[in-house]
């Protein structure tokens, strides 16, 4: 949809579409590891950017999923970063800022679509997003990451239509990774999300702690979802203090 307009940036309605392109085309690595983080609008904060390079030294990311990330003046941390390319868009702007989900790769997006939620959450009255990239791993097959952030403060009917749009957005991918920040609060929330996730054929990443991921009412927020390829490592960076969520790495065989 959005292929012909790299590299970018576009006001749509005010809601900011930003794409960084790199030169490499495909993944080259049979493993890809994946950074999940919900960012809590910090990632121009000193501390976060420390944290943020150490993951990158330690971690070497190939993917990037972030919710509650935010722009400044139309521009990324990432665009410091020549090898990581990204598309990021816009759910609230706010005092000269855009807030919103971002993908980065260390190669070039193949496909970028971003879906805004059928409903608004109450209060600041702003839609979620659901957003799908895809890239092209070896053997010239693809992967899609669809990075989410799932309404919250709704009703349970509300919360269920953006499920059902991440339904319709992975049934057609045979590799697939599904991560964010899904609200899952409650036992009813996980249910719908679990049965979603069943109907896709999708596995669930397990973490050997997962009690230190972001959680509420006892009920974890953040999930890893794969298909098509196998994880080979997972961890939660419980020292990391500088958002209210911990980040997540898994490591994924890609060619099975």
């Amino acid at each position: 949809m959005y292929r012909k307009l790299l590299p970018w940036h576009i006001d749509q309605k005010n809601h900011t579409l930003c794409i960084k392109e790199v030169q490499k085309r495909y993944f080259e690595e049979e493993n890809i590891t994946l950074l999940n983080w919900n960012v809590h609008k910090n990632n121009h904060n000193f501390k976060w950017l420390h944290d943020f390079e150490q993951i990158l030294h330690y971690h070497a990311p190939n993917l990037i999923a972030f919710q509650e990330y935010k722009t400044k003046s139309r521009r990324s941390i990432l665009d410091n970063h020549k090898k990581y390319g990204y598309g990021f868009f816009s759910n609230i702007e706010m005092y000269g800022h855009d807030f919103g989900l971002l993908n980065a790769a260390t190669c070039t997006i193949e496909e970028f679509n971003p879906i805004f939620s059928e409903h608004l959450e109450p209060f600041i009255k702003t839609p979620k997003i659901n957003l799908f990239t895809q890239y092209k791993v070896i053997n010239n097959q693809k992967i899609t990451l669809v990075n989410t952030h799932l309404i919250n403060f709704v009703q349970t009917k509300k919360y269920l239509s953006q499920i059902k749009q991440i339904e319709k957005l992975c049934q057609h991918d045979d590799k697939l990774i599904l991560a964010g920040d899904f609200n899952t609060w409650s036992s009813k929330r996980m249910n719908i999300l679990m049965s979603m996730t069943k109907s896709l054929g999708l596995s669930q990443v397990d973490f050997e702690v997962d009690y230190h991921k972001k959680s509420y009412l006892s009920h974890p927020l953040d999930h890893v979802f794969y298909k098509g390829i196998k994880p080979i490592r997972s961890e939660i960076l419980k020292n990391i203090k500088t958002s209210d969520h911990k980040p997540i790495i898994v490591e994924f065989i890609t060619n099975l």
